[in-house]
């Protein structure tokens, strides 16, 4: 079983992100670091692939996020999908783009976690996505961009 990391979210006045804390998959490094191996839901400022201190955690392969060590150089997305005929077309965009992909459903959303890789081109990313969620297709928002993004 590999360890998780529990990242806990801060809510807004109307309950959003719909969970107070995320478990981010992770391989251990050291006693206290680690690689994350997933890409965040709603986890702000953490990507795939970067390295995190966290703290034990009184569930058995669970530990406490504590601070990020250093950044990897994927951008991550959190895309909350509006219209259900999106989905195939998302995951094969993203596929082809050879970003890391999550699906979830919180409730009433359907969330795609979305790490894009550095070589892909995130400026065109970005503006496809605007255009859609212009278009009420969708609602994305920038988790982690790293600084040369």
């Amino acid at each position: 079983m590999s360890p998780k990391i529990a990242y806990h979210l801060e809510q807004d006045e109307d309950g959003f992100p719909p969970i107070s804390v995320e478990l981010l998959n992770a391989t251990q490094l050291s006693v206290d670091t680690f690689r994350i191996a997933n890409a965040p839901f709603f986890a702000k400022e953490v990507s795939f692939g970067d390295v995190v201190r966290a703290a034990p955690s009184s569930a058995a392969e669970q530990y406490e996020f504590v601070a990020l060590i250093e950044g990897s150089s994927f951008t991550s997305l959190s895309i909350i999908v509006l219209d259900p005929e999106m989905d195939t077309f998302l995951m094969d965009f993203f596929r082809g783009q050879q970003c890391v992909l999550e699906y979830g459903e919180f409730g009433s959303y359907r969330v795609l976690a979305v790490a894009i890789p550095p070589y892909a081109d995130y400026t065109e990313i970005r503006r496809q996505l605007a255009i859609l969620e212009g278009q009420s297709k969708l609602s994305f928002a920038e988790l982690a961009v790293p600084a040369a993004a």
